[in-house]
């Protein structure tokens, strides 16, 4: 559903006529996507464009359609003519917030974000009106969709998710929704082909508390240069993690506690969620909602009732075989910490990953590979790799002698699969989005 202050923007923003902006529904940029009543956006893309589904969404009952200025071509539909949609989806959004007197609470991260936006949405959601980003909507398009469809006008509290893929792109989704609150989980290896090492991706990643509207930040401390970063930033601010962090975690048997300053300041439950990464994505979601003004007590008990979202370290039992399924997505961290958090298998059993490659890491790419199968050597049994990048991975097994093969076919390697597990293993599915590993449960036999 459009934000009730959508129409109005929309409206001052290109012309059109009060009528037909008061006729949207939502907005869209996938002509798949589209539901009936909703403005489309053609926007030019690296395969597709846009401009090429007009009769498309015509048919679906798009009230209209942004094309721009120099698209020749006719449609069905109304088109409202501007220089750039993209530009103009932008700045709507920016308008709908600057007309909102919600607080905006921005996460970024190269692992983790959206796991921590998710627990700062279930924590703030016990005491405000809370709205977020759906799923990773968090790019230069899917930020103000995110803003458009999924937030009503009347919230109290907006969480969003900041991606990048190249330098400026997080100043300029700060530009569009200004954060209160701004968090940094991680600085890693990811999108790392667009950048020439960590350093460049932890300054664009700060980018984040670039906004003069940000008023209290939170960073991981162990990002590398954090030291030069923490300088840059003029609003209060607050590091989480191990170490000398001001913020800390300390596990006590089936509880754990937070300190401050190394003081213990208050006791958890054991959360509902595994994985020993999750501690610092709640860690740091747990300082935003004390910001917000949630007390210790209120957080402690919402924090009872957790939950990851889709295909993070989701447990899957098929034919005596647990699954392990955290396909979301994959990075060198982000691989060793799902390799850590796989259980024990049953007596004699073992355990096996299957590894889709970790894509868009350039020139880092056969490092990061080889990294993880030396990583992998003393706590996997069997390796089964899917992607050629992984041709490092599976040379460091076959060095040591370990029983490792590599796949080019997601279908040859479910094959091989179904040949291989036995009940009483257990699996692990990791790996770049692309490779679709969460497939691999419905292919194998029931």
């Amino acid at each position: 559903m459009l934000n009730r202050m959508a129409s109005g923007a929309l409206v001052s923003l290109t012309k059109i006529s009060p009528t037909l902006a008061g006729k949207a529904k939502g907005v869209a940029v996938d002509s798949r996507l589209l539901k009936e009543g909703d403005l489309f956006f053609a926007l030019p893309g690296e395969k597709v464009d846009g401009h090429h589904y007009l009769d498309e969404v015509a048919s679906k009952g798009a009230i209209a359609a942004v094309v721009s200025e120099s698209y020749a071509g006719h449609s069905r539909l109304p088109l409202i003519r501007v220089k750039n949609p993209l530009a103009l989806l932008q700045e709507l959004a920016k308008e709908v917030l600057e007309c909102s007197a919600l607080k905006i609470v921005a996460v970024t991260g190269s692992v983790g974000k959206t796991t921590t936006k998710g627990f700062i949405a279930h924590l703030a959601s016990a005491k405000y009106l809370t709205a977020s980003s759906p799923g990773n909507s968090n790019s230069q398009i899917g930020l103000p969709l995110a803003v458009l469809n999924h937030t009503s006008g009347d919230e109290e509290l907006l969480i969003l998710e900041m991606g990048m893929t190249h330098a400026g792109q997080i100043a300029n989704l700060v530009s569009i929704a200004p954060p209160d609150i701004a968090v940094i989980t991680a600085v890693e290896l990811v999108h790392a082909c667009n950048f020439e090492g960590l350093e460049q991706i932890a300054e664009s990643k700060a980018e984040i508390f670039s906004n003069p509207k940000t008023r209290y930040g939170i960073l991981k401390k162990s990002i590398p240069l954090f030291d030069k970063i923490a300088g840059k930033i003029a609003c209060d601010f607050h590091s989480f993690g191990t170490g000398d962090a001001d913020y800390t975690i300390r596990n006590k048997n089936q509880t754990f506690a937070v300190l401050e300053n190394g003081v213990e300041i208050h006791q958890f439950d054991k959360l509902p969620v595994s994985g020993k990464h999750n501690l610092d994505n709640f860690l740091a979601a747990a300082l935003v909602a004390k910001r917000l003004g949630m007390e210790w007590s209120e957080i402690s008990e919402r924090a009872k009732t957790l939950f990851l979202p889709p295909n993070r370290l989701q447990t899957i039992e098929k034919n005596g075989v647990l699954y392990i399924n955290d396909s979301y997505n994959a990075a060198p961290v982000s691989v060793k910490a799902a390799i850590d958090s796989m259980p024990l298998p049953s007596s004699g059993k073992r355990r096996i990953a299957v590894l889709g490659s970790m894509l868009e890491l350039g020139k880092f790419s056969d490092d990061c590979h080889y990294e993880i199968g030396q990583y992998a050597l003393d706590k996997i049994d069997r390796l089964f790799c899917l992607g050629v990048e992984c041709t490092p991975m599976q040379n460091c097994w076959n060095a040591a002698g370990r029983q490792v093969k590599l796949f080019l076919d997601r279908s040859e390697l479910v094959e091989e699969l179904k040949k291989t597990v036995m009940s009483g293993d257990v699996v692990l599915l990791k790996g770049s989005r692309p490779w679709n590993l969460w497939k691999i449960i419905e292919e194998l036999p029931s």
